[in-house]
């Protein structure tokens, strides 16, 4: 498959999680609190169309609602996805550059308009992007019930007895996706699983809580969040 024509996955998870230059660490309660609709419990429901996980957790916690244009395109400043970054421990100019490019891949085909991403159309964000995702199909655009039901049980079979996941057991399930799909677990792919790991604060604990990952998945806020690095 061309390249440029691959799912865009984890293009702005990318950008927002992926630095080691942290403001701050992450407040979990605080998060909670100002963003109620992520919780457990929220009946809000959870945007399909934003494939990368990260996204569209924030999509549900409110962040984007005045951000729906024409035709239900959900276009994001570059300004304000640097502004989200910072808030949620990712340096701004690392942030910017990465959605400047997603925001330039899109302009090719005219998803998005000049200095704006569209969340809704990262599979159209030439360039940048892999395939073996956890959460979609091969060649999708939106989540696949289906593929995400599928990833997890295999998480799920591989945790220990107190429901803890290595890195080592994501890549396992990363690697059986990738090779069901014909596809290289290319490194946007790795980074992907580095930024799941962190996230739920794998590099602090040594491991991750295979609920965490349910959560997160679906949109919902993790019980354990750390500074995340695509390290």
């Amino acid at each position: 498959m061309n390249p440029f024509k691959r799912l865009s996955t984890q293009l702005l998870c990318t950008l927002l999680l992926s630095s080691s230059a942290i403001a701050a660490p992450l407040n979990r309660a605080e998060f909670a609190e100002k963003f109620p609709q992520i919780e457990e419990g929220s009946s809000k429901p959870e945007n399909k169309a934003i494939v990368c996980p990260f996204h569209r957790m924030l999509e549900r916690a409110g962040l984007y609602d005045k951000e729906v244009g024409m035709g239900g395109r959900l276009l994001v400043s570059i300004a304000k996805i640097t502004t989200l970054a910072k808030q949620w421990g990712c340096a701004i100019k690392e942030c910017g550059t990465v959605a400047t490019a997603v925001s330039a891949g899109q302009l090719t085909n005219l998803s998005t308009k000049p200095g704006f991403a569209n969340l809704g159309a990262l599979h159209r964000a030439l360039g940048v992007s892999h395939e073996c995702g956890f959460t979609f199909a091969k060649g999708g655009s939106v989540v696949s019930d289906e593929q995400r039901a599928t990833s997890l049980s295999r998480l799920e079979a591989l945790a220990d007895s107190n429901g803890r996941l290595t890195f080592d057991n994501l890549n396992t399930v990363k690697n059986q996706i990738c090779e069901e799909q014909g596809e290289v677990n290319t490194f946007a792919s790795q980074v992907e699983v580095k930024l799941i790991y962190s996230f739920l604060g794998g590099k602090d604990r040594g491991f991750v809580d295979y609920d965490d990952v349910v959560r997160f998945f679906h949109a919902e806020l993790p019980k354990t969040i750390s500074a995340p690095s695509g390290l």
